[in-house]
């Protein structure tokens, strides 16, 4: 039988101190500390999500903690900025999986922060994606755009444009908005 891990206990650990811990693939990360703008826009992004998600079945969250691989070896958790869950992929789960879901959400979003590497968000993406997420949302705050990955394509959103995907019927993030929301008043 294959080692698991206690996922309360390393969920505690990874939890006990700022910066909080990743693991990709069993490598520890720190979670980059955002700036203002980075909070402003996550902020916006689960306003956004949580009112094109009322009257849907399914939870939004900020930072929850994902567990995609429980073993020892390679064992991967994720923090996503914002992220959405159907309430069916959380039936039949206990209290602790609910916490702790052991797959990532439907919708993911990450937000870069400066000390972020590019290698590592090309892994979430493909992590997040091959665990069950039907949407990636890669918020790049410099470039003012967000890159849309579900699986089989890759699009980059910019001002002036309005995301749109197939898996969430009826959810519109017009870009221009959100980054403007991460702009200090004058």
């Amino acid at each position: 039988m294959a080692a698991v891990l206690d996922l309360e206990a390393e969920s505690l650990r990874l939890d006990s101190r700022k910066p909080y811990l990743e693991l990709i693939d069993g490598i520890e990360l720190r979670k980059m500390s955002p700036q203002m703008r980075h909070g402003q826009i996550q902020v916006e992004l689960a306003f956004l999500i949580r009112t094109w998600a009322t009257g849907r079945r399914g939870v939004v969250v900020s930072e929850a903690r994902f567990w995609l691989d429980i073993n020892p070896a390679t064992a991967t958790s994720l923090l996503p900025d914002v992220a959405y869950v159907s309430s069916e992929r959380l039936v039949g789960l206990s209290k602790d999986d609910k916490q702790r879901p052991p797959f990532a959400p439907d919708l993911a979003i990450e937000i870069r922060s400066p000390g972020d590497r590019e290698r590592n968000i090309a892994r979430k993406v493909e992590l997040y994606l091959d665990r069950g997420a039907r949407l990636v949302l890669d918020v790049d705050p410099k470039r003012e755009q967000i890159v849309a990955h579900d699986g089989t394509s890759t699009i980059i959103f910019a001002a002036g444009e309005t995301l749109e995907h197939e898996a969430f019927p009826g959810l519109k993030l017009d870009v221009e908005a959100v980054f403007a929301a991460g702009n200090p008043p004058a």
